[in-house]
């Protein structure tokens, strides 16, 4: 079995695809503009800065995208990750499954009004 540790203890294989998977979560969430459950964090301004290159860059395809994101905007994104701080396997995937579960089972924990 896998251990289980904090993103910041991954080592870099482990790192990059948590910080892949991230990325290819937000691009889906941001792509419906619906990432509120996020503003629980301090994270804006590192948000800003991704949505601001993310918004620049919008020709990218998809591919491209997550790559230019991990280069341009990974310190960022590393940041956004660590203060979310979710557990991890030392593999690099989350130990609570996908970061779609997690955004979904948070967005489900918010009260609703009539």
């Amino acid at each position: 079995m896998a251990d289980v540790v904090t993103f910041d203890k991954l080592n870099d294989a482990a790192t990059k695809k948590a910080v892949e998977d991230f990325i290819e979560f937000y691009l889906r969430w941001f792509k419906k503009n619906d990432l509120e459950i996020l503003a629980e964090y301090k994270i804006d301004w590192y948000l800003a800065d991704i949505n601001h290159y993310i918004f620049e860059n919008k020709s990218f395809t998809p591919e491209q995208m997550v790559d230019a994101l991990l280069e341009q905007r990974g310190t960022d994104i590393k940041h956004v990750i660590s203060v979310i701080n979710l557990d991890y396997y030392d593999d690099g995937s989350l130990k609570d499954g996908s970061w779609d579960k997690w955004y979904q089972e948070k967005f489900e924990k918010v009260p609703k009004r009539d």
